[in-house]
């Protein structure tokens, strides 16, 4: 078996990451009318200006069919058997339902995963995945873990303000304007695949204290790795790794920017906490 990993543009790779087996499919960032592929800018914090002066009305569209063609061609040709390829939710994009429809016209063996999530949970499925590989699973076992790992994902969003959200369609105009009109700040958990409101409150301090317990009984249940992303506010991302590490020094937070696609769903200045259980 020679086993490679194809993901897209909703997962954060590090440049300093191994990842020769590991091929992306990028999704288009719209901003001003303007179509930019996730990989041609030239640095996060450029995209995130580009989303601070423009972001309003800014949009994503999913890889188009022939990206998929052209990326499992290229697999093919170098000379990989197998593919797993990860993708965020199919309830959030069509990602998913293109890359297996696409993957059934090759004669690798290939297995599509739905992740139900994205961003930082979705990069440490890859992650997870990839140890399974080195450590000589076969891909069938490899498989059926990460179905098992994903079940215990949790991601959830802090967003600065709701007009991208609801320019998206993320939220309703009914919370847009409760939210804008009472000063409400929400808190919202990717679960099941599914953006869901999971607290209000007039002000950060609940929420916060809320998000913080739900972050111990999650280092409790055994929860190692713990990733902090950002779109645009590196500094509250770092505040939001030392209240983890007062939880537990052992654990390992990463901050990381927010990708391109979910920071133009979630607006400028968003914070997204998120994690992957694989000790359930």
């Amino acid at each position: 078996m020679k086993l490679a990993w194809l993901i897209d543009t909703t997962t954060y790779i590090d440049d300093n990451v191994d990842s020769k087996d590991v091929f992306v499919v990028s999704l288009s960032t719209i901003i001003d009318g303007k179509p930019y592929k996730d990989t041609e800018f030239e640095s996060s914090n450029v995209f995130f200006e580009m989303l601070k002066e423009n972001g309003n009305g800014a949009k994503t569209a999913q890889p188009t069919p022939q990206d998929f063609i052209e990326t499992y061609q290229h697999i093919q040709e170098e000379g990989y058997t197998h593919v797993i390829a990860i993708h965020p939710s199919s309830a959030l994009s069509g990602t998913y339902n293109s890359s297996l429809s696409t993957a059934q016209t090759f004669p690798m063996e290939i297995q599509v995963v739905d992740s139900g999530t994205g961003s930082f949970p979705q990069k440490d499925l890859i992650e997870q995945g990839r140890k399974l590989a080195e450590d000589g699973r076969s891909f069938d076992e490899i498989v059926d873990q990460l179905e098992s790992y994903k079940d215990s994902s949790e991601l959830y969003l802090l967003p600065r303000n709701l007009q991208q959200l609801k320019n998206s369609g993320r939220v309703t105009n009914s919370k847009y304007l409760l939210s804008s009109l009472l000063n409400i700040k929400l808190l919202l958990k990717l679960e099941h695949g599914k953006i869901e409101l999971e607290v209000k409150s007039r002000g950060m301090k609940k929420i916060e204290a809320y998000l913080v317990r739900h972050i111990d009984e999650a280092i409790a249940k055994g929860v190692e790795r713990i990733g902090v992303l950002h779109a645009g506010n590196e500094k509250e991302a770092h505040i939001w790794k030392e209240r983890i590490l007062t939880l537990n020094r052992n654990i390992q937070v990463s901050v990381e920017p927010l990708v391109p696609v979910a920071s133009v769903h979630t607006g400028y200045e968003t914070i997204a906490i998120g994690w992957i259980n694989t000790n359930k």
